[in-house]
């Protein structure tokens, strides 16, 4: 990484850094970009994509509806304004 997209990152992302602490995160970014050049570099062909490391099959439950005869009480002191729960002005 060159001096000046080093400090363009810096500026980019606003951060100010002391001489020492400028050199230890330099290289710890250049250790990442080759981390992840080293991942383009790698031969993908006949793998699928992974969303997961491990599969797991899925585990649905059937919606049942369920009929309510008291709905009306569960607003029952509550601030309504034509079905809408009235909150406090924040």
């Amino acid at each position: 990484m060159q001096e000046a997209e080093f400090d363009s990152l810096l500026s980019t992302c606003r951060i100010q850094l002391a001489n020492g602490d400028r050199e230890k995160i330099k290289k710890d970014i250049e250790e990442v970009i080759r981390y992840f050049d080293s991942l383009d570099s790698m031969d993908c062909d006949g793998f699928g994509e992974a969303y997961h490391p491990i599969q797991i099959p899925e585990k649905t439950r059937d919606d049942e509806v369920i009929k309510c005869s008291k709905s009306d009480s569960y607003l029952k002191g509550i601030k309504t304004y034509r079905f809408y729960v009235v909150g406090p002005k924040i």
